[in-house]
C-alpha cells in the first residue's frame, strides 16, 4: 500500500519530500502516483491543508564504476527562498528604506534596493516564522510598521481563505482568514474591484481571482 501524506497548514511542498528523504520536490510532485494532484495543484508552490501526497517508495540506483579512476557525482538539491515586496497604500513601491527581517533563526538588516525585491535563502528544519520591522524615516529608531510573517501559509486562489489571504497582503482588509465569506470578507473583496475598475459586487468570482494573481504575483 502507497504511504500518503496530508498537507497541514503552513508545509510545503519541499518540506514534505525532505521529510521523507526527497531532496527536491520534483521527486513527489512529478510522479505518476500524484497525477490527480498536480491537476488540483498546478502551481507545486500552492498547496493547500488537506490536500493528499503520495509517497513513492524511494528505488536505489546502482552505477558500474571503474576502480583506479576518478569518479564524479552531481547531486541535485533545491533551494527555498523567501522573497517580499512592499508598497505604499497608492501602490507605489517602497524603496531606498531600512528593513529588518527576521526569519527562520536568521535577521536580516539591509535597505530596500531599487527593485523592491528582498529575498532570503531559507535553511532547512527552520520555523517558517518571523517578524519584519520597516523604517519609512531615517532618524527612527523604533520601526514605523511591524508585522508577523508566516510562510507557507498562502492558500490557492481557488479557496475563499486563499482570497481573503492575498487582499490582506495588498492593503484590501478582509479580516480573519478564515474561509468565511462575511460582511469585512465581502467589504475587502469590494475595495479590491474598485481599485481595479472591476464590478464591484463583493464576489470572489473567476475574473476577480485572476485580477488577484496577476497584482499579488501568484
Amino acid at each position: 500500500m502507497t504511504l500518503q501524506h496530508t498537507v497541514s497548514q503552513g508545509e510545503t511542498l519541499l518540506r514534505i519530500a525532505r521529510q521523507y528523504g526527497f531532496r527536491t520536490s520534483n521527486g513527489l510532485y512529478s510522479h505518476p502516483l500524484n497525477a490527480e494532484f498536480r491537476s488540483l495543484r498546478p502551481d507545486p508552490n500552492q498547496i493547500y491543508p488537506g490536500d493528499v501526497i503520495a509517497i513513492p517508495a524511494k528505488v536505489e540506483k546502482f552505477m558500474p564504476l571503474k576502480t583506479g579512476s576518478k569518479n564524479s557525482f552531481m547531486v541535485r538539491d533545491e533551494k527555498e527562498f523567501f522573497r517580499l515586496k512592499l508598497a505604499y497604500e497608492n501602490g507605489e513601491q517602497i524603496t531606498g528604506k531600512r528593513i529588518v527581517l527576521n526569519i527562520a533563526g536568521q535577521t536580516i538588516d539591509t535597505v530596500i534596493a531599487e527593485d523592491g525585491l528582498i529575498e532570503v535563502e531559507l535553511t532547512e528544519n527552520k520555523t517558517l516564522t518571523g517578524q519584519v520591522d520597516l523604517y519609512l524615516n531615517d532618524e527612527d529608531t523604533t520601526p514605523t510598521k511591524s508585522f508577523a510573517i508566516q510562510v507557507g501559509h498562502l492558500d490557492p486562489i481557488e479557496t475563499l481563505s486563499g482570497v481573503q489571504g492575498r487582499c490582506n497582503l495588498l492593503g484590501f482588509d478582509c479580516g480573519k482568514v478564515d474561509g468565511i465569506n462575511g460582511s469585512k470578507t465581502q467589504t475587502g473583496v469590494k475595495a479590491f474591484q474598485l481599485a481595479q475598475q472591476l464590478q464591484v459586487d463583493g464576489i470572489a468570482g473567476p475574473i476577480t481571482k485572476r485580477r488577484l494573481v496577476d497584482v499579488y504575483g501568484a
